[in-house]
């Protein structure tokens, strides 16, 4: 990919990189070795569920989280205050109370 401008830049979680690759695997030209790659690991490490993770994805927005802060949630799937603490870090204006509702709807007792 070196030397290939960017289509669209953005925010993808892990689910979103393997869907994309998944469609143009089915392509007519087959994924490059760095795509490969991106694929596999998407597959290895992905959520199950392409409804839970859209569902996190709304939930941890209406904590007014940003779309970054959102996919490394997500991805990670901090089940302590400690590590979504450290990964919130750079977030302004989040609390304790905030870092308790991102682990309880990631554990799957928020909402």
């Amino acid at each position: 990919m070196i030397g290939k401008k960017a289509e669209e830049k953005g925010v993808a979680t892990l689910s979103d990189v393997y869907e994309i690759l998944k469609e143009r695997k089915k392509g007519s030209k087959p994924l490059t070795y760095e795509q490969q790659l991106a694929f596999d690991y998407a597959e290895k490490f992905k959520l199950p569920k392409k409804q839970q993770v859209e569902k996190f994805q709304k939930e941890l927005s209406e904590l007014g989280l940003s779309p970054y802060a959102v996919a490394k949630l997500i991805e990670v799937m901090p089940k302590n205050a400690q590590l979504a603490r450290s990964i919130l870090m750079k977030e302004n204006g989040i609390n304790d109370e905030t870092i308790s509702k991102v682990v309880s709807i990631l554990n799957g007792k928020g909402n």
